[in-house]
């Protein structure tokens, strides 16, 4: 854990999840996700968390002077020694567990969806053991959306969430279902690679026609490889 990590941790179990996402307009899935990567987060954001817990702007981002901007609490990073049974198992959730965040956005199986929305409305727990030796990656690296369209099935079917990994937008190395951008849409579509720099983007249900394009075109502004589908899940 980065001391970003840490300290950001530090003012959740003081001042709790809910009231700083009810004080900022953070979601608490954003406050877990801070948490989780260690990534640097917006001035903005770095604003309103210390204005709603009274932090010393300058503790926050660097770690430097007191905590607290009265100078009253000293910033010391440490897990208290006495701690109860609920936060135990919090804790032991938050150890074994990663919240993985469900966007507002539709990947769609046959001719598109227009992205209008990006914000979570939920999240779905993984094990971190499982993301880490199964997947190789961090939490960071995933997301969530859901599946509209028949043109994948009948391997994915709509209402279907699945797990994208956004690594693997950058540089297509191994064959597999894909999320494409297209413009403002979003498509989810199998893609495999072929002798020339080419690339065959296909769909499962024969309905529909695959189509060729080069691997230098799929990264421009109207059409970019976004990530990897790595899972799937659906109600039965």
């Amino acid at each position: 854990m980065s001391d970003f990590q840490a300290r950001i941790r530090l003012l959740l179990d003081q001042h709790s999840a809910t009231k700083i996402a009810k004080d900022t307009g953070i979601s608490k899935t954003q406050l877990y996700r801070l948490c989780e990567s260690g990534r640097d987060t917006t001035r903005e954001n770095l604003i309103r968390i210390t204005a709603a817990t009274g932090t010393n702007l300058i503790w926050l981002a660097t770690g430097e002077g007191p905590m607290y901007a009265d100078g009253t609490k000293e910033p010391v990073l440490k897990i208290p020694a006495k701690t109860t049974n609920k936060q135990n198992s919090a804790d032991s959730f938050s150890d074994r567990y990663a919240l993985i965040p469900l966007y507002n956005v539709s990947a769609a199986a046959g001719h598109g969806a227009v992205v209008e929305h990006e914000e979570v409305v939920d999240s779905l727990a993984f094990k971190r053991e499982w993301i880490s030796q199964t997947l190789n990656a961090t939490p960071a690296d995933l997301y969530l959306i859901n599946v509209q369209g028949e043109s994948m099935t009948p391997t994915l079917h709509p209402g279907d969430v699945i797990l994208v990994d956004r690594r693997n937008g950058e540089n297509i190395t191994t064959d597999g279902i894909y999320v494409i951008r297209m413009g403002d849409s979003l498509l989810v579509k199998r893609i495999q690679r072929l002798p020339g720099q080419k690339l065959r983007i296909s769909s499962d249900n024969p309905a529909y026609q695959p189509f060729e394009l080069k691997i230098d075109e799929a990264a421009s502004d109207e059409l970019a490889i976004i990530g990897r589908v790595v899972w799937s899940g659906r109600r039965m």
